[in-house]
């Protein structure tokens, strides 16, 4: 018998995608891919065009993984962890500004 891999969404899945959607960005869900790789995709509209980010998700006091750490080391400063509305917030208007 063989086994398929299905991460988990965190418990504040929903509210950080709904958080997002608020703000008029658009999101893929992607936490079931694994590897690491981020739990959603975010299109954040600016006055220069779209920007897209990986968007890691934790809850309070949650802890990024082993596969996690190694994908935000190699992709860098494309990889946003958020834990709450205020992040999301933070994220998108320092996208808006930037």
């Amino acid at each position: 018998m063989s086994y398929v891999y299905a991460p988990k969404a965190d418990g504040n899945h929903a509210e950080i995608v709904a958080a997002y959607e608020s703000l008029y960005c658009r999101v893929q869900d992607t936490h079931k891919v694994g590897g690491g790789f981020p739990d959603i995709v975010v299109k954040i509209s600016t006055k220069r065009g779209p920007v897209v980010a990986l968007v890691e998700i934790k809850t309070a006091g949650g802890d990024l993984s082993k596969s996690q750490l190694r994908f935000i080391g190699e992709w860098g400063s494309c990889v946003t962890v958020v834990a709450n509305r205020e992040d999301v917030i933070a994220h998108v208007e320092r996208v808006r500004n930037g």
